[in-house]
């Protein structure tokens, strides 16, 4: 992997864990921010950032999946100073080899499950003292997803009329606004947590969102409250948040994707007792 950058870089290997929904911007267009795990002995080392990455626009063969090993280049950026984030050469980005989740996820748990904290509250604490932006947990009691109106849909529909293809390959299908923000409400583990309510930014929500195109906004909506609470979230799933914050609100902590295998046999046993 050769890169084209003259600053000191560092070479990583990252397993691709979420890629949030693309987003348009005025200094880097339309980017995603993925997010993983960095395994550079094949071991879960830390979690890392990587933004921006203007995914639609990547050749075919660079283009990675989730649960995928990536070999990067990065630097640190010079206008996020959050210990997880990496600016990377874009162009020297190698997929690897894609985790399945066969034998409910075994592959996976080795690289995720090491790195899950306590509770969102312990995380905070976290962020306070040390900077931390990036982490994972098991929730301790999901009580909802609910939806509101996005406040930003009109005004991410006027940006992209206004640049139309400017910003990327003619043939591009035309980034989709979504008119709704889904929230998880929550209770971690923590023992007096007051309980919380996040953004989910996963990219495969906005997917969902998409693929129902003749569905009304109701039946949309509700299609995916069902699936993230009831399948993602159900009671067979060891459900895990992996929560990143946001560079400007620090304070601000959004759900960037869900970890969800099958719960263990010993596990489901127990919630019947």
């Amino acid at each position: 992997m050769a890169s084209s950058w003259t600053e000191p870089s560092t070479h990583m290997r990252v397993l691709v864990t979420v890629k949030a929904y693309p987003e348009l911007g005025k200094k880097h267009g339309e980017t995603v921010c993925v997010a993983g795990i960095r395994v550079d002995d094949n071991r879960p080392r830390e979690w890392v950032r990587l933004y921006p990455v203007p995914f639609r626009d990547l050749p075919v063969i660079q283009r990675f999946k989730k649960y995928q090993f990536i070999d990067v280049i990065a630097v640190r950026p010079r206008d996020d100073r959050r210990p997880e984030s990496w600016r990377v050469d874009v162009d020297a980005i190698v997929p690897g080899e894609i985790l399945d989740s066969a034998n409910g996820w075994a592959r996976r748990r080795p690289f995720v499950e090491p790195m899950l904290m306590e509770s969102m509250c312990e995380l905070r604490r976290r962020q306070q003292s040390d900077g931390t932006s990036l982490g994972a947990f098991r929730p301790a009691e999901i009580l909802d997803v609910v939806a509101t109106k996005s406040r930003d849909w009109e005004a991410s529909k006027r940006a992209l009329a206004a640049q139309g293809t400017l910003l990327g390959p003619a043939d591009r299908e035309p980034l989709q606004p979504i008119p709704w923000t889904f929230h998880y409400r929550y209770r971690c583990a923590e023992g007096n947590c007051p309980g919380h309510e996040q953004t989910i930014i996963d990219w495969e929500l906005g997917q969902a969102w998409r693929s129902w195109p003749a569905a009304s906004d109701a039946d949309r909506t509700e299609k995916i409250r069902d699936k993230w609470l009831n399948d993602l979230a159900g009671p067979g799933k060891d459900t895990v948040f992996l929560v990143g914050n946001m560079h400007r609100y620090p304070r601000n902590f959004l759900i960037l994707g869900v970890y969800y295998p099958p719960r263990h046999a010993t596990d489901q046993q127990q919630l019947l007792l």
